[in-house]
């Protein structure tokens, strides 16, 4: 596998902007790690570009509402409550869906809706109704894709994932190195092999169909 160096350098060589055996200038290195960087933290907006979820797991009961989650999620994909036993899948609502809650301070054996902030630096999840017992909130969140340090640093990402960063970062770089003689495949190259590992995620990550919330509530009486 590659160092951060041997990827940004193949970037500027797929514009020319370098030839082989050419090395970039330190003070070129240190910006284009930093524009990397960014690229992939834009990255982290797009749910498909992302090839980890992790599982997060909060004490809830009936003492209270609004859990701090431990770190910011990209987003929560799943969520279910699990209470002596029995998991009950959750409806991840949004802001004016926990407004229209009436009864916010409701008890029930089962919860059925959550709503996250998302808030920045310090996230916080509600869930309603408030469980009459403890039990244990299960979210799944998509983890965020994280940059590199060093020049050094070894690119060690699930296959497919070299190209496609190489090839879109050369696409990046593009408007500060612009060249006249650029290969007029590259854009399409570049989204092919961004297609491809997005298409791969959407296989591994494929949304089972959810059971009807409603029916889940009215096995129990709250």
């Amino acid at each position: 596998m590659p160092t951060v160096q041997q990827l940004i350098e193949s970037s500027f060589r797929l514009i020319g902007a370098i030839v082989a055996g050419e090395s970039l200038e330190t003070n070129e290195l240190a910006d284009a790690l930093v524009s990397l960087n960014q690229m992939i933290s834009s990255w982290n907006t797009e749910g498909l570009s992302l090839f980890s979820r992790k599982v997060i797991d909060i004490s809830v009961g009936p003492q209270g509402n609004g859990y701090t989650l431990p770190e910011r999620p990209i987003r929560i994909e799943a969520a279910s409550v699990a209470i002596s036993g029995i998991n009950s899948p959750l409806e991840i609502i949004d802001a004016a869906g926990w407004c229209a809650i009436t009864e916010l301070s409701q008890l029930s054996v089962y919860v059925r809706k959550l709503y996250c902030d998302y808030q920045y630096p310090t996230t916080t999840v509600s869930i309603w109704p408030t469980p009459r017992v403890a039990g244990v909130l299960g979210l799944i969140v998509y983890l965020p894709l994280t940059g590199f340090v060093n020049l050094s640093d070894l690119v060690d990402m699930p296959p497919g994932y070299e190209n496609a960063i190489r090839y879109n970062f050369a696409m990046a770089l593009l408007p500060e190195y612009p060249r006249s003689q650029v290969d007029p495949t590259l854009a399409s190259q570049a989204q092919s092999y961004k297609a491809s590992i997005v298409q791969l995620n959407a296989g591994n990550f494929a949304i089972t169909a959810q059971p009807n919330l409603t029916t889940v509530a009215a096995q129990g009486t709250p």
